[in-house]
C-alpha cells in the first residue's frame, strides 16, 4: 500500500500524542479519531482537520483505516482492540494490552484468525538509550550478567476519569519487559510486594524480585509516591554495570576504575515505535513484538498476585 490510513482510539494526552506523531509520518494518513467523551474527540479533530466519532465501532464502520492506535483507560483497552480485530484491521495497543490472561488469549486467537497485526505499545523498547544498552549487553561488555534492576517512580497522576488498574499494570509493566527483552528468557520464578498507600484502592507501590533460569536475579521498583520522575534500569555483570537513564537518553557504562557516559543521539521514542508498526503494516508482516509478547508480560506480571 502506498499510504497506510490510521486512526485513534482515545484522545487523552496519550492519545493526542498518537495523532501528533502519526501526521509527521511519512506516507500515513491521519484519517479519524475516536473518544467516548465527545469535546475531547472533537477537540483533537479540529487541530488536525479530521474526523471523529465517539465509539471505535462507529468509526470503524464509517472509514476506511488500515490501522488503528487503540490508547483508552486500560479497563477497555481489550474490549476496544476486540473491536478493531474483529474489523479486520491492524492495531497498536497500548499497554498492559490486556488486564487479564483470559482477555489476553482471546484476543490472540481473533487476531490469528483475522489475520491481523496487533502489536504492544512496549514504548522503552525504542527509546535510543535503551538500544546503547542493549547492545552492549550483546557484545559482551558487561560480562556474565548478575542482576538487572529497574526503578520507575513518580507522583501518582491526576486523572480525570476512574483508574483501575494500579501501578504495578501501569508502570511496572516497562521494566517487566525491558528485562524479558534484555535477557531474552522468562523467569522462573516471581515474588511480588504490593500495596496501597494513598487508599486509591488499588497499590502504589509495587516491588517485584525475579529469578530467571540462567540464574540473573531481577529487580523492580515502581511507585506513585514519589515527587520527582525517575526511571532507570542497572545491568550488574562480571566486567562491568551499566545504567540507563530513559527519561535523558544516556547509558552510564562503569568499569573498574573509571565511569563512561554514551548519549544516544536524542529521538522520540512514540515516533520510533509507530513507525516501525506502520512499516510492518505496510509490509504486511508480522512483527516479532506481537501479542505473544504481551501474553509473556502480562503473565509476570500476575504471577506474583
Amino acid at each position: 500500500m502506498d499510504t497506510v490510513r490510521v486512526g485513534v482510539v482515545g484522545c487523552g494526552w496519550f492519545g493526542r500524542a498518537h495523532a501528533r506523531v502519526y501526521r509527521t509520518l511519512p506516507g500515513v494518513e491521519l484519517v479519524a479519531v475516536a473518544d467516548v467523551n465527545r469535546e475531547l474527540a472533537e477537540s483533537v479533530a479540529s487541530g488536525y482537520r479530521v474526523r471523529c466519532y465517539t465509539s471505535a465501532r462507529e468509526m470503524l464502520e464509517k472509514e476506511e483505516l488500515d490501522a488503528v492506535s487503540v490508547v483508552v483507560t486500560p479497563q477497555r483497552l481489550a474490549e476496544v482492540t476486540k473491536e478493531v480485530i474483529s474489523s479486520g484491521t491492524h492495531a497498536l495497543v497500548e499497554k498492559p494490552v490486556a488486564t487479564s490472561l483470559e482477555e489476553l488469549s482471546a484476543l490472540i486467537r481473533l487476531a490469528k484468525g483475522k489475520g491481523v497485526i496487533v502489536m504492544p505499545g512496549f514504548i522503552e523498547l525504542f527509546n535510543p538509550g535503551y538500544r546503547i544498552l542493549r547492545d552492549l549487553i550483546r557484545e559482551g561488555r558487561l560480562g556474565d550478567i548478575y542482576v538487572v534492576s529497574g526503578k520507575r517512580i513518580g507522583r501518582s497522576p491526576k486523572r480525570e476519569i476512574k483508574w483501575e488498574i494500579g501501578v504495578s499494570l501501569d508502570l511496572a509493566v516497562h521494566e517487566v519487559y525491558v528485562q524479558l527483552d534484555l535477557l531474552q528468557e522468562e523467569p522462573s520464578s516471581v515474588w511480588a510486594f504490593n500495596r496501597s498507600v494513598l487508599g486509591q484502592g488499588v497499590e502504589d507501590v509495587s516491588v517485584y524480585i525475579m529469578e530467571y533460569p540462567s540464574g540473573v536475579v531481577g529487580v523492580i521498583e515502581a511507585n506513585w509516591l514519589t515527587p520527582i520522575s525517575y526511571r532507570a534500569v542497572r545491568v550488574s555483570g562480571s566486567i562491568a554495570s551499566a545504567e540507563l537513564d530513559y527519561l535523558n537518553q544516556r547509558v552510564t557504562l562503569d568499569e573498574l576504575g573509571k565511569s563512561t557516559v554514551i548519549r544516544a543521539r536524542w529521538s522520540e521514542p512514540l515516533a520510533e515505535e509507530l513507525a516501525y508498526f506502520v512499516k510492518h503494516v505496510r509490509e504486511g508482516k508480522m512483527p516479532d513484538l506481537n501479542l505473544k509478547a504481551a501474553e509473556r508480560v502480562l503473565s509476570v506480571l500476575l504471577a506474583g498476585r
